[in-house]
């Protein structure tokens, strides 16, 4: 009785597998259109590529923090790569007894030169600044 009772299952299964496969065959399988002209591989032209752009590159950057400890308002203090012309002002009004953070991008080379001006016309440099090691200026009398 075992071998008739499992025939029938063994059929329904063989069907449902055969009709899957078909339909699949068929659902993959895209019919051509009906006005548009065959196209053949000499008229198909390869597809172009997306041309990426490269990414920019970021220079390093730290975040320095200056402490005005001085009676006077500091109105600009200026940053110069060690060995460079172009000044590039880091802060600017800075009121007495307070602190600020800038983010000062560098090259190749981590060291300044720093150009503070005050309110009241006077004047402070300092020379060959690591910013990387020290992270603070203070700005004192």
């Amino acid at each position: 009785m075992s071998r008739f009772y499992r025939r029938p299952f063994a059929l329904a299964a063989l069907a449902a597998g055969l009709t899957m496969m078909t339909g699949a065959t068929f659902a993959q399988t895209a019919a051509p259109a009906a006005d548009a002209p065959a196209a053949t591989p000499a008229d198909a032209a390869p597809a172009k590529a997306k041309v990426m752009k490269p990414r920019r590159k970021i220079a390093p950057a730290v975040i320095v923090t200056i402490a005005n400890m001085r009676g006077v308002a500091l109105t600009e203090l200026d940053a110069t790569p060690a060995g460079g012309a172009a000044a590039k002002q880091i802060v600017a009004g800075l009121a007495a007894g307070k602190k600020t953070t800038a983010k000062v991008a560098y090259g190749k080379s981590c060291v300044f030169d720093l150009h503070g001006a005050y309110a009241d016309g006077s004047s402070t440099d300092f020379a060959s600044v690591d910013l990387c090691k020290d992270k603070n200026i203070n700005l004192v009398e």
